[in-house]
């Protein structure tokens, strides 16, 4: 079970940290679209994200709301992957790059392997 703590940073006023229970398929869940980003020819479309985006990333999840897109971020960080948030000016959504493989995308892999 979660539990949740609330401080106070003085700026934006209370902040809670929720621990939230979470596997790779739940994961799956949260995001509308994902694909393989590196070599994928995105520098012809690297405009259409602000700020602009590093071209080196393995893959791109897809978020159009804002609590999943906290939510995948917890789940990247407590898995120890590296992640950046951009914003997809032509979708209207979230985009979050990372080198963290989805359960789909290792189906992939294994597949072709």
């Amino acid at each position: 079970m979660g539990y949740a703590v609330k401080r106070s940073n003085g700026i934006d006023g209370l902040q809670m940290k929720i621990q939230i229970d979470m596997k790779a398929a739940d994961f799956e869940q949260l995001w509308l679209n994902s694909m393989e980003w590196n070599g994928q020819d995105w520098d012809k479309q690297v405009d259409r994200f602000e700020p602009a985006p590093l071209l080196t990333w393995k893959y791109a999840y897809w978020f159009d709301s804002y609590a999943a897109l906290k939510m995948a971020q917890g789940f990247i960080s407590a898995v120890g992957s590296n992640h950046a948030i951009h914003s997809d000016e032509a979708t209207g959504d979230w985009v979050m790059l990372t080198n963290y493989a989805s359960p789909c995308h290792l189906r992939k892999v294994s597949v072709s392997a």
